[in-house]
């Protein structure tokens, strides 16, 4: 993206916050909805136009911010985004959404429940916390679901977020809940029925798709690694502790892990068949990242 052999009436500068380097970008070169790209020399997220720029807050455009680990799915999400007229910016880590939301505007986050550095109820304090004005910023949780046929069931706390939607249902529910929460304080209207949609676009068929691909990637990758495993453990401890919150509260926390055995063992079921003969290490492994988890919100089991 760097380079002279531009017009430098249509040229933006654009600085990496995070080692300095500078690039000139041609907007209107590059493809439909791409707001973002990695620093080549030390890979941080650079938003093209600066947020400031892209968001206007009479109204004219509203942003949202993209906060999920894969790029692939971010991607996705931002041709959902730019299709119903909103402007998405991607990041992939918690440290990249605080700072990112900290330095503008911005009418909504949809964030996932996991991320590589932060849980997502801890990116949404942070988030929150740092707001000069005193205000909040809608947000969107948005669950990874790993076993969707077992948690069709709402989860029973939100960590602070305005509502929650699962992966496989952003084609045909991100929008109607993002219009819920944006189109004005989203109190008093009720929440978005699936049931109550109509049958789906082929557009929406087809990002369905995309999304179960993804999902299929993520299951299918040759020998796994100890980090991919750990990786997976975390995925599936963040999604235990969601759609347990009631359980984990109403229980003592020596008993935490008996109380929410089944969901721990369908979790094991799913490494098993990931990462098959591991099943000694993983079952430790995913007790230990739910563990961690648990502490991080100042509940220790032993």
């Amino acid at each position: 993206m760097s380079g002279d052999n531009v017009d430098s009436t249509s040229v933006i500068l654009l600085k990496c916050t995070g080692c300095g380097k500078a690039y000139k970008v041609h907007p209107e070169k590059l493809p439909r909805g791409v707001t973002s790209f990695p620093c080549r020399a030390c890979g941080s997220l650079i938003p093209i136009d600066g947020i400031n720029q892209v968001a206007d807050p009479s109204g004219k455009q509203q942003v949202v911010i993209i906060v999920v680990e894969e790029k692939d799915l971010a991607q996705l999400i931002e041709r959902i985004l730019v299709r119903h007229g909103y402007r998405g910016l991607s990041v992939h880590s918690g440290r990249e959404a605080v700072e990112l939301i900290h330095r503008g505007h911005v009418d909504l986050v949809l964030i996932s429940v996991f991320l590589p550095d932060m849980m997502g109820y801890e990116i949404l304090d942070a988030i929150n916390e740092g707001r000069k004005d005193g205000s909040r910023v809608p947000s969107i949780l948005l669950s990874s679901v790993h076993h969707a046929a077992r948690y069709k069931r709402a989860p029973t706390s939100l960590y602070g977020a305005d509502d929650y939607l699962e992966r496989h249902h952003l084609p045909d529910l991100l929008i109607p809940k993002i219009q819920r929460l944006l189109d004005s304080d989203g109190s008093g209207k009720p929440a978005v029925d699936p049931g109550m949609l109509p049958p789906p676009a082929d557009e929406q068929v087809r990002e369905r798709r995309e999304i179960e691909d993804l999902e299929m990637r993520e299951e299918t990758g040759g020998d796994p690694v100890l980090e991919d495993i750990r990786r997976l453990c975390r995925v599936i401890a963040g999604d235990i502790a969601l759609y347990n919150e009631d359980v984990i509260r109403a229980t003592t926390p020596g008993r935490i892990l008996e109380a929410i055995a089944h969901d721990l063992n369908e979790g094991e079921a799913l490494l098993d068949r990931k990462f098959p003969g591991k099943g000694e290490l993983t079952s430790q492994l995913l007790r230990k990242e739910m563990a961690n988890l648990l502490e991080s919100r100042g509940i220790t089991i032993s």
